[in-house]
């Protein structure tokens, strides 16, 4: 049976944004300015898109004459601006804006050595600016050291080196010339110094995809941030829970499908957790039957129910729980979660009316480390684990988690 999910979460967003056939169009223009060098021919694409950075009208290319461009691009209520210089792209995303100024006289090194001191070549090296985008991909040399430039000094970076498949992280400001110094620690096994990411946004999701017809069953997805707050990154085994009454069918680790084994409280899956980092970990199962009863397996200060599909307020549930404020179906934690302490609700009778989970086609664009990306998924071959998208789940209004189900499950059965 080969299966395909995608699930595309994104903040306050409960249905997709439709695209308008005739679009008016709007001149996003700016400066790029290089210390010491010129930004003339440099690569420009322009990304009209939503609040929560999902695209919403064709990306518009252009060069930087000089040290200006411009260029019409469909109007949208953002507009994520791409700079490609030389071996390094730069990114600004306007708001109640339609110039971008982007100014490179920073530059970033570093160094990668093992325990000892000792300098490691090779080293794949990923630079990644406060947003979230990708400025660069490079490797140590000889003596394991790197330069980025030019990068905006205004700016704090996040340089991550893989040694042995094993990620390291450090974080280093480009004013004048940054040094990021990373020391790659045999990592460890130990599982109890994972901790939940209780200072993130989301720590602990549920997402209850409703059933595609009535001859199918609804599908659970739990996901849970785990922080690693030791100079070693973890390697090894990760215990997630999975409700009694239900079989898992995917595993995620930072994005990625993941291996899994079921244990007597769920699921066993590998993980690498890097030192002082987090990592999104998640299993998703289909529900014999329509009560959900669960125990997380760490200490969280919040979870959250998102229901797309299912009238809150007509789930029976434990005492824990309560409605969320948030413009979708929802349900929260009525204050922080012990570990083994029970959630509990029931979905019998609160489907809403005209809700499906599954879906032939769908799809959801992101500019997200790209510019003009497409999140997008394959079927797995064979009988191997299907592929299984990181959840981006952002967001909080007034303390409580306001999500949305961008893209429903795709899914396909076969034998």
């Amino acid at each position: 049976m080969n299966r395909l999910l995608a699930l595309v979460v994104v903040l306050a967003c409960v249905a997709a944004v439709p695209v308008a056939t005739a679009q008016s169009t709007v001149s996003v223009s700016g400066t790029v300015t290089v210390d010491g060098g010129s930004a003339d021919g440099a690569q420009v694409t322009v990304v009209p898109v939503t609040a929560n950075q999902q695209r919403a009208g064709t990306p518009a290319r252009t060069t930087v004459r000089g040290s200006s461009f411009s260029v019409d691009v469909d109007e949208a209520s953002a507009y994520a601006v791409r700079v490609a210089y030389g071996n390094t792209t730069h990114y600004e995303v306007l708001r109640n804006t339609t110039s971008a100024s982007i100014s490179l006289s920073g530059a970033i090194d570093g160094r990668v050595t093992n325990a000892s001191g000792t300098p490691l070549s090779g080293v794949p090296i990923q630079v990644i600016d406060d947003r979230g985008f990708v400025v660069t991909e490079t490797e140590t040399d000889g003596n394991g050291r790197f330069t980025v430039a030019p990068v905006e000094s205004t700016e704090t970076y996040r340089v991550r080196a893989t040694v042995d498949g094993v990620g390291y992280r450090t974080t280093v400001e480009a004013s004048g010339n940054g040094t990021a110094a990373l020391v790659a620690r045999p990592p460890t096994t130990d599982e109890s110094v994972l901790r939940v990411a209780n200072d993130s946004q989301t720590p602990y999701v549920l997402q209850v995809v409703p059933p595609a017809n009535e001859t199918t069953v609804p599908s659970v997805i739990g996901t849970i941030t785990l922080r690693n707050p030791t100079d070693r990154p973890f390697v090894g085994l990760v215990e997630l829970p999975v409700p009694a009454n239900a079989t898992p069918y995917a595993a995620m680790a930072g994005g990625q499908a993941a291996e899994y084994r079921r244990t007597d409280a769920g699921v066993r899956i590998n993980v690498s957790v890097p030192a002082n980092g987090t990592t999104r970990v998640g299993v998703a199962a289909d529900l014999d039957g329509t009560r959900i009863e669960t125990a997380p397996l760490r200490d969280t200060r919040s979870l959250a129910i998102v229901m797309q599909g299912y009238d809150p307020n007509a789930v029976d549930r434990s005492e824990n729980l309560r409605l969320g404020e948030a413009p979708i179906p929802l349900l929260t934690s009525d204050g922080a979660i012990e570990a083994g302490e029970t959630v509990r609700f029931d979905l019998d009778g609160a489907r809403t009316q005209n809700a499906t989970g599954a879906s032939a086609s769908s799809g959801s664009e992101s500019v997200a480390g790209t510019g003009d990306a497409v999140a997008e998924t394959e079927p797995s071959a064979g009988a191997s684990i299907p592929p299984f998208p990181g959840l981006s789940i952002l967001g909080a209004v007034a303390g409580m988690v306001v999500v949305g189900l961008l893209g429903p499950r795709l899914l396909s059965r076969g034998d």
